[in-house]
């Protein structure tokens, strides 16, 4: 698989992580990829930037290193009914969102406020990929949350920082992945980097992906046609911002 997107990675602005998008950028062009997202934590998270960091993310270069830079949040569901401690300030200077849970800003629930957490953040137009789902606390209808991202043109995410992770694997293999295709659900591949050698390192996700004949067209950053085609689709880019 020939991967040209890494949409989920971390700057020393979440303090967690250790390097500067310049450095980001330049791991992002050695590993051949077009495209980075720049995703900090949002504003609840407990050290994450401040709301800012999101609103001054115009004065980033549109391409660094070659790459183009997406400029995005890791937004957090904070409750069962899906909200997102996005600010309309953060919406309308971002251009792509990932949202997951974190434990800090919402304590696991039973599979069905899980559920309705998703659900409800879906109902944002704003959201893009919902990053992270395969973790065993926050169990979940795989059933109804692909089939609604299918509906609403977000993707799922499979994230290679949780792949060794206990239970994760699993959950992938067996339950999400298998939705997904049964629903017609896309996913985006990503390293969730904290640390610049991990952006674009994609192996394990893509042996994952050929154990269970994942099909490829399905994975949205797998293609650069069929990505710019979703960022179109999103209206993150039109033809006037291809290189």
């Amino acid at each position: 698989m020939n991967f040209i997107a890494d949409m989920h990675t971390h700057t020393i602005a979440s303090t967690h992580a250790y390097c500067t998008i310049m450095e980001n950028a330049r791991a992002a062009a050695e590993n051949g990829l077009a495209y980075l997202g720049m995703t900090d934590h949002c504003i609840k998270m407990q050290d994450s930037p401040n709301e800012w960091h999101f609103c001054n993310l115009v004065t980033i270069p549109r391409f660094l290193s070659g790459v183009r830079v997406i400029r995005g949040v890791e937004a957090d569901i904070m409750d069962y009914e899906g909200t997102l401690d996005t600010t309309a300030d953060i919406e309308r200077s971002v251009e792509w969102i990932n949202v997951s849970y974190h434990y800090p800003c919402c304590v696991p629930g039973t599979r069905e406020e899980n559920t309705m957490g998703y659900l409800g953040a879906l109902k944002n137009p704003k959201v893009c990929v919902l990053a992270h789902t395969d973790s065993p606390d926050y169990d979940y209808d795989e059933d109804r949350v692909t089939k609604a991202c299918a509906q609403n043109n977000v993707l799922i995410e499979l994230n290679c920082s949780r792949l060794g992770r206990k239970g994760s694997e699993d959950r992938l293999r067996n339950y999400i992945l298998p939705a997904c295709v049964k629903n017609n659900c896309r996913i985006i591949v990503d390293s969730d980097a904290h640390f610049c050698d991990k952006i674009g390192s994609f192996e394990k996700a893509a042996q994952l992906l050929r154990d269970i004949n994942f099909p490829l067209e399905m994975v949205v950053n797998a293609d650069i046609s069929r990505f710019e085609e979703f960022l179109k689709s999103r209206n993150i880019l039109t033809n006037s911002d291809l290189k």
